[in-house]
């Protein structure tokens, strides 16, 4: 040791070496991983995804897939609140509802502070042309797309409501329903999910004031990208669709209306900027 070096400050030194060749890549190791599908597989039909996702401050997980690996063409796949310390299953998905060509899945471990890891594999998507599917039975009209596809149909709003009635929204929370008027009558009812306990959806009649069929919401406690269908009628609070869960009739948000995502779409369409928003108890 140098003699004009303090033992004290010496012994500092070798501590923060310690902590920096150490304990950091020992924390960082173990923050997710995509187990399957590997690196250049060439995939077709249904895919499962399986991978990993914990930190020591973790907050969610999101899988998004970046078609032809680029960030601006990112679309969202899943998400989780939950941690996986061991391999299991995340999602799966049909490669048929995406194009052809040479893809990255991609993982990301949100912490609690909003920083994240992330992890990529390279995939390329290998779906049959349409030449070689067999065509359609003459007898047997074809599927309508999304039900070829798995997914649900568009909500269907009624169109024998009065052209010139009033167009307003109803959002009666102790029922967590959503009513569509046109003048005096429904034409389309479905359960929400408000506001949980400490964020409550405001009461009051308001308008909507902006639309974006896609956005970005981030708050205390979360961050969500994509969140589509979005119709802001008081500051941040908005009616929209929801993708990451599936419990419709509870309050769970954090204080917008969430609405299943092809009745968001519907609303969407349904709606214009002014439209009346009244949510009551």
């Amino acid at each position: 040791m140098p003699r004009w070096v303090h033992p004290i400050q010496w012994a500092f030194f070798l501590g923060c070496l310690w902590w920096l060749f150490a304990a950091v890549p020992a924390l960082a190791s173990s923050n997710g991983t995509l187990v399957q599908p590997s690196a250049d597989d060439r995939l077709t039909g249904v895919v499962a995804v399986e991978g990993t996702a914990a930190h020591p401050t973790f907050r969610k997980w999101q899988l998004d897939l970046l078609i032809d690996g680029k960030e601006s063409a990112a679309t969202f796949l899943a998400l989780g609140e939950k941690p996986i310390p061991s391999p299991a299953q995340m999602y799966s998905f049909d490669t048929a509802l995406y194009p052809n060509g040479s893809h990255l899945l991609r993982l990301r471990v949100v912490h609690s502070n909003l920083n994240y890891d992330e992890i990529f594999v390279p995939v390329t998507f290998d779906n049959p042309v349409a030449s070689a599917l067999p065509a359609p039975s003459e007898d047997k009209p074809a599927a309508e797309p999304s039900a070829a596809k798995g997914l649900p149909p568009l909500a269907v709003f009624r169109t024998d409501a009065p052209a010139a009635g009033e167009r307003w929204i109803e959002v009666d929370l102790s029922e967590q329903r959503l009513t569509a008027w046109q003048g005096d009558v429904a034409v389309f009812e479905t359960i929400v999910s408000t506001g949980k306990a400490s964020t409550r959806t405001l009461t009051g009649e308001f308008a909507v004031y902006w639309m974006l069929e896609k956005t970005r919401m981030r708050g205390p406690g979360y961050d969500t990208p994509d969140v589509p269908w979005t119709l802001f009628y008081d500051g941040d609070f908005a009616i929209h669709g929801a993708y990451w869960h599936n419990d419709f009739g509870t309050p769970v948000s954090h204080g917008c209306i969430n609405l299943r995502v092809p009745e968001a779409q519907a609303l969407y369409a349904w709606a214009s900027i002014g439209t009346r928003v009244v949510v009551h108890e």
